[in-house]
């Protein structure tokens, strides 16, 4: 099963003291990745009943995966792909599968 997710990414940059303006004097402040309130409930959700699944981030994945990801459907997150090509989109659908 695969689980596909975005993750949300909120760096800042900031530049370093020195005379000119140049690529060099720019440097990462701080980099916080996160997911979204829904995508993380799926994530714990699948956690606390103890299914086993891939998690796909399609925020780092390449511009190919990702559009591989949405000819196959997956078109919102979270969307868990099960291992027959069952496609359960939100939350609400990966609970109910599981609760059922």
């Amino acid at each position: 099963m695969k689980l596909y997710v975005k993750s949300i990414s909120t760096g800042a940059i900031e530049k370093s003291p020195g005379f000119l303006f140049h690529s060099c004097d720019l440097r990462e402040k701080q980099n916080v990745t996160f997911f979204s309130e829904e995508d993380q409930k799926a994530i714990e959700f699948l956690n606390d009943k103890g299914v086993k699944f891939e998690l796909v981030d399609l925020s780092k994945c390449s511009l190919a995966m990702r559009l591989k990801a949405k000819i196959n459907g997956v078109n919102k997150t979270p969307t868990l792909v099960l291992n027959d090509g069952t496609l359960l989109k939100g939350i609400k659908q990966i609970m109910n599968y599981f609760s059922g």
